[in-house]
């Protein structure tokens, strides 16, 4: 009977006869989904991500529109079972039963766990560390990286050599807090090589642009060059009056630069004219484009802006091109850590990425990360790097979409 019962769930959610409508959203089952985690998860995650939208309506926002966090709310996530776990600190469980989010938490989908720390303390032993490792580049305790363990309630550090020397050193000159854990790592990198060993064409060979070229889509994800950096391309932007995309740049001096399509001697399809410059809270450039036009789809779905921060569990999609111009999906991408932070080396300091289970390599830097939500495609920002101690690319970290755009003085059409 109950097998009987999921295989008409599946059955009516695939063909949309059982999808809810929420915000113009249009949620429904992902096959996806359903063959990599099981069907038990993925009806799961289906409820789940209803609820987080529903959540993320009522969040608080201050008159620039930024998130408020309550004092009580202590983070959310989506659990390994699939289901969505609202946190409240413990000591102020009767405010958050009477607050925004009261009719929200008496929902059956809903796990509601008390926690010690609340978000708004974690954010700020985050930002407590990112001003000591910016305001000391060459310090010896080498942290790699700082991000936020949100069903752990916890900050977790990572530093590149842990004894009790650099542990005792890091609490008497960073911080010593109950809200920190410390771990030895390594350091993320950036997926963009120095240089190409070997051009793809003579340097020296003027390329003509024919009426194909002018016409043509670029795919988000496609392949990119600027000089002998070679990237993928993201999401479409505008800064008025032009129009364009998005893509990464590491803090790399380029504005101005021309970027080609394909190749290092391929056409020329616009320029860069907004990078981010060593650190920030994002890694991203604008390429105003002016011979081609930017495909609006990626995946078979229509690309829409959201946003709704990657909570931890989210699961994505990206697509990027590496150098062998071979276009690559990675369904199923899971979002390990929702605000993690790096020190990349040589001043660059990255403050909001996002830590996901997915591969990247070199030159698939800038290719768009998304949600799918039925046939829609929700942009969550743009690849830029992965462990640097790993040859396959493990854990993929991208920057924030929503960061970007403020940053660098976009807006998504």
């Amino acid at each position: 009977m109950i097998k009987w019962m999921l295989f008409l769930i599946l059955t009516f959610s695939i063909s949309g006869i059982a999808a809810t409508n929420l915000e113009a959203q249009e949620h429904r089952l992902d096959e996806h989904i359903a063959q990599e985690f099981g069907m038990p998860f993925a009806l799961n995650y289906l409820e789940a991500s209803r609820v987080h939208d529903e959540m993320w309506v009522l969040f608080p926002r201050s008159q620039e529109g930024e998130l408020v966090y309550p004092t009580y709310y202590g983070g959310h996530f989506f659990c390994d079972k699939g289901g969505f776990v609202f946190k409240v600190v413990g000591s102020l469980m009767a405010e958050a039963q009477t607050g925004v989010f009261a009719e929200l938490l008496k929902k059956d989908s809903v796990e509601v766990r008390a926690v010690e720390f609340s978000h708004l303390d974690l954010i700020s032993t985050l930002n407590a560390i990112c001003h000591f490792v910016s305001d000391n580049p060459d310090n010896e305790l080498k942290i790699a990286t700082w991000g936020l363990d949100t069903p752990g309630n916890i900050v977790v550090v990572q530093m590149q050599k842990l004894n009790e020397e650099t542990e005792a050193a890091f609490k008497r000159d960073v911080i010593d807090s109950p809200m920190v854990t410390l771990e030895e790592g390594g350091p993320v990198k950036t997926l963009v090589p120095q240089e190409n060993e070997e051009p793809d064409f003579p340097a020296t060979q003027e390329v003509v642009l024919t009426d194909s070229d002018k016409t043509s889509h670029l795919q988000p994800g496609g392949r990119i060059y600027i000089n002998n950096f070679g990237f993928s391309a993201g999401y479409p932007a505008e800064r008025k009056p032009e129009t364009g995309f998005v893509t990464a740049l590491h803090g790399l001096p380029l504005e101005e630069q021309e970027v080609r399509l394909g190749s290092q001697s391929g056409p020329v399809i616009g320029d860069v004219t907004g990078p981010i410059h060593n650190g920030g809270s994002a890694d991203g450039a604008f390429i105003a484009m002016h011979q081609s036009l930017f495909d609006r789809t990626v995946d078979n779905r229509t690309l829409l802006h959201s946003d709704m921060r990657p909570a931890h569990g989210m699961i994505l999609t990206s697509v990027s091109t590496p150098p062998d111009n071979v276009t690559r999906t990675q369904r199923n991408v899971v979002v390990t850590n929702s605000n993690f932070r790096a020190d990349l080396g040589g001043g660059l300091v990255l403050t909001d990425m996002i830590q996901t289970t997915g591969h990247a390599l070199y030159g698939e830097s800038g290719g768009i990360v998304f949600r799918p939500i039925g046939s829609d495609a929700q942009v969550k920002g743009v690849i830029v790097g992965s462990d640097g101690d790993s040859v396959t690319g493990d854990n993929m970290f991208f920057s924030w979409s929503e960061t970007i755009n403020r940053e660098i003085n976009v807006t998504q059409p």
